[in-house]
């Protein structure tokens, strides 16, 4: 095989490039910059939003989170479908917030 034809322009040089024709993008303006409030109000903000979170879980509205067990997960694996009891048995479900075990 032979390796393939060489291409050259036919007067020997390249056309000079467009210089003229400089694209550049404009630049971006800064993001205006928020002032922190003072670090007490920001903790006191806080601990209200906390005891707000902490107030509805003392009304019976949790945040779920399902966590299965290994060995439910396992089961699921190795003995799918009807592994899928074992993973959906070896559950427990918990709030987020407070950490309460929910049935």
């Amino acid at each position: 095989m032979s390796a393939p034809p060489q291409y050259a322009p036919a007067d020997g040089q390249y056309p000079p490039a467009d210089k003229s024709q400089v694209h550049m993008q404009p630049p971006m303006p800064q993001p205006p910059q928020m002032a922190m409030p003072n670090p007490g109000i920001a903790a006191q903000m806080g601990e209200q939003y906390r005891a707000q979170l902490f107030a509805q879980c003392a009304q019976g509205v949790h945040d779920r989170e399902t966590k299965y067990g290994m060995f439910g997960i396992i089961m699921a694996v190795l003995c799918f479908p009807c592994g899928l009891i074992c993973l959906f048995s070896d559950k427990q479900d918990r709030c987020a917030r407070c950490g309460v075990r929910l049935n």
